[in-house]
């Protein structure tokens, strides 16, 4: 039974967290390395097995989109760009370097099949969408042939699953990433939808995730963003297996319920001429951003207001600037004894590493130079502070040792000593505890070997001992998937018996600006949060972004940079 229905989604429930049945659809028997790693995952996991392949007999075995001869003569400037570019840019890992499967497939059954096929569409045989049902599968997944129509669409109890690679809010049509990257949008998206049935115009998303756009590289964006997508065939596997159906279509159902207009021009591959008008404006902009990055840095500093409640009016915000040799960034604020200890990241340029330092204010506004009071060999940033037992605790950024570590405050304010490393071997960001309903919570952005960045992707972890190694992950993790507000942008805090998470939106670009966040569902089976309000850096001419919001006790607190 197809879980797609005309009124909704079948309640046909998963018994037992029996693995799923997979089949996979393929235009020949080699992959581009993210298809494979799709593959990989799917046969070394405990929640699904490959039964299937589906293999396209009209393709060659070997060749590949961007290896074929381009014969529209009014787009041949793209196409030797993009040639060019590729080879140049020389990404590693390569999402795209193709892996031969047989091997890999040698004992999973497979079926060839000869499609129909018109101007747009290819269209299954009868018999041959006969022979697929007989396997009985749950999902079938599409890295081959094209947009495909009529019975194939039933042949799996959950449908055919494919990616689509553009926000269909923002960019419909193609390249993919090219207009993202060339147009300066900043990000691009993914979903991974099931493809719609005959009396469907759209499919339904099942997941969904923006990605960074900062490259001049369409190539490398690209690369980046198949090699994360290939982790969300696995995931959503993963959780309609963990939660089952029924309670899986329902979440996927609400989240499809939503509105959504375009209102931009279909894109398509860029004539000639308007290319060559683009990669001209392409490499001024490249050239601007080189100079600036390299002759005129970003100056960070603190900026702060006190008021009976948090304070909403940046323009009356006081600032702290710091000496031209160094910044002050990532604020992080203890209230004890009518005093506020600000825990900031100092970063000296000629070091060009960030340690903790510590600036003492008193409620009147009168606040002391920084003193330095934690320092590594690697750069330590974003000194996140909790109190356990009367003890205050720090957990700074160290992603250059690849780990989350934990400090214990001796001597408070200024002596530390570490006292345990909670995760090893990760690359993690801007970690940050609550303590709720008497569970502690580790938000922290992650990246997974193979991909992912610690930027995109909020994950979530649980404990009864903060102080420990014993920390369980969310079922749902990444919570967040999207580069506007998975980062954490400081402590969480809570106004009128509500709980906020500020979060960084790294679009245009890094440090632009700050989401908050209300976090209405926080269990250890569920995560929920809303966007309250966006932050940018207006109020000023010359400020480029803000990505740091604390509030402790009328003091509130953000960074800026110009």
């Amino acid at each position: 039974m197809n879980c797609i229905k005309k009124g909704g989604f079948s309640n046909n429930f998963l018994e037992n967290n029996k693995k799923l049945r997979v089949g996979i659809i393929l235009n020949n028997y080699h992959l581009e390395t993210w298809e494979y790693n799709i593959l990989e995952a799917i046969t070394k996991s405990d929640y699904a097995t490959l039964e299937l392949g589906i293999i396209n007999k009209n393709r060659n075995d070997t060749a590949k989109y961007f290896d074929k001869p381009v014969s529209d003569r009014k787009t041949l400037f793209y196409h030797a760009y993009t040639r060019l570019e590729k080879r140049i840019s020389q990404c590693k890992p390569d999402a795209s370097a193709l892996i031969d499967t047989r091997k890999f497939l040698e004992n999973v059954p497979k079926i060839e099949i000869q499609p129909k096929m018109d101007i747009y569409f290819d269209y299954i045989e009868e018999d041959d969408v006969k022979k697929i049902k007989e396997f009985n599968l749950d999902v079938i997944i599409k890295c081959g042939f094209r947009t495909l129509k009529g019975d194939i669409l039933n042949a799996a109890n959950y449908g055919i699953w494919s990616y689509h690679y553009s926000d269909e809010t923002r960019v419909q049509g193609g390249p993919p990433g090219f207009w993202e990257t060339f147009e300066r949008m900043g990000e691009r998206g993914v979903t991974l939808q099931i493809l719609p049935e005959e009396d469907r115009e759209d499919g339904i998303v099942l997941y969904r995730s923006y990605f960074s756009c900062e490259s001049h590289i369409v190539s490398l964006n690209n690369n980046r963003c198949y090699l994360t997508s290939s982790f969300f065939v696995p995931r959503t596997l993963k959780k309609l297996n963990t939660i089952g159906d029924e309670a899986f279509f329902y979440a996927i159902e609400q989240e499809n319920k939503k509105i959504q207009f375009y209102q931009y021009p279909v894109y398509s591959i860029p004539t000639n001429l308007i290319f060559l008008k683009m990669l001209i404006k392409h490499f001024y902009r490249i050239g601007a951003e080189i100079i600036r990055n390299n002759f005129i840095p970003k100056k960070w500093f603190l900026l702060y207001d006190l008021n009976d409640k948090i304070s909403t009016s940046f323009s009356r915000f006081k600032k702290i600037i710091p000496p031209r040799d160094r910044f002050w960034t990532d604020p992080h604020v203890f209230f004890k004894d009518d005093t506020y200890y600000i825990f900031i990241e100092e970063y000296l340029y000629k070091q060009k590493k960030g340690h903790i330092s510590l600036i003492e204010m008193q409620q009147s506004g009168k606040y002391t130079d920084p003193i330095k009071v934690l320092e590594e060999p690697y750069h330590l940033s974003y000194p996140h502070i909790f109190e356990k037992n009367g003890t205050l605790f720090m957990i700074p950024e160290t992603q250059q040792s690849h780990s989350i570590n934990l400090y214990e405050c001796t001597d408070f304010p200024t002596e530390w000593k570490h006292r345990e490393t909670l995760f090893d071997s990760v690359d993690a960001v801007d970690s940050t505890i609550l303590l709720h309903k008497n569970t502690w919570w580790l938000f922290t952005n992650i990246v997974e070997p193979g991909g992912t960045e610690n930027y995109n992707e909020l994950s979530l972890f649980f404990s009864d001992n903060p102080l420990s190694r014993d920390w369980h992950s969310h079922p749902l993790n990444p919570v967040i998937s999207d580069i506007k507000t998975a980062r954490s942008a400081g402590s969480i805090f809570k106004q009128n018996d509500i709980l906020y998470r500020p979060s960084q939106c790294g679009n245009p670009y890094y440090g632009y600006g700050i989401k908050l966040n209300e976090i209405v569902t926080l269990t250890e089976k569920e995560y929920r949060e809303k966007e309250i309000v966006f932050i940018e850096p207006k109020w000023e001419k010359k400020l480029k972004g803000i990505h740091t919001l604390c509030y402790e006790n009328r003091l509130t607190m953000i960074d800026a940079f110009v």
